[in-house]
Protein backbone atom coordinates (compact mmCIF):
# COMPACT_ATOMS: atom_id res chain seq x y z
CA UNK A 1 0.00 0.00 0.00
CA UNK A 2 1.15 3.38 -0.53
CA UNK A 3 0.40 6.19 1.65
CA UNK A 4 -1.30 9.20 -0.22
CA UNK A 5 0.25 11.88 1.79
CA UNK A 6 3.43 10.92 2.40
CA UNK A 7 4.04 8.68 -0.69
CA UNK A 8 5.37 5.80 1.63
CA UNK A 9 5.27 2.33 0.42
CA UNK A 10 3.97 -0.20 3.25
CA UNK A 11 3.83 -3.67 3.11
CA UNK A 12 1.43 -5.70 4.52
CA UNK A 13 1.80 -9.89 4.91
CA UNK A 14 -1.04 -11.82 3.98
CA UNK A 15 -1.56 -15.96 4.74
CA UNK A 16 0.23 -17.80 2.22
CA UNK A 17 -2.47 -19.53 0.65
CA UNK A 18 -3.02 -16.49 -0.96
CA UNK A 19 -3.01 -16.69 -4.70
CA UNK A 20 -3.61 -13.54 -6.28
CA UNK A 21 -3.25 -9.56 -5.27
CA UNK A 22 -7.22 -9.43 -5.54
CA UNK A 23 -7.68 -12.10 -3.08
CA UNK A 24 -5.24 -9.99 -0.78
CA UNK A 25 -6.56 -6.82 -0.96
CA UNK A 26 -10.02 -8.39 -0.11
CA UNK A 27 -8.33 -10.38 2.76
CA UNK A 28 -6.74 -6.66 4.04
CA UNK A 29 -10.27 -4.72 3.87
CA UNK A 30 -11.91 -7.63 6.32
CA UNK A 31 -14.05 -9.25 2.92
CA UNK A 32 -14.36 -6.04 1.30
CA UNK A 33 -14.09 -6.73 -2.40
CA UNK A 34 -11.66 -3.72 -4.05
CA UNK A 35 -14.22 -3.15 -6.82
CA UNK A 36 -16.86 -2.11 -3.77
CA UNK A 37 -14.62 0.49 -1.86
CA UNK A 38 -13.49 4.25 -3.48
CA UNK A 39 -10.75 6.13 -3.17
CA UNK A 40 -10.67 9.58 -0.91
CA UNK A 41 -8.61 12.12 -1.76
Amino acid sequence: MTCQSTGFIHILRVPPEMTSAREAISWIDWGVEPDNFSVQT
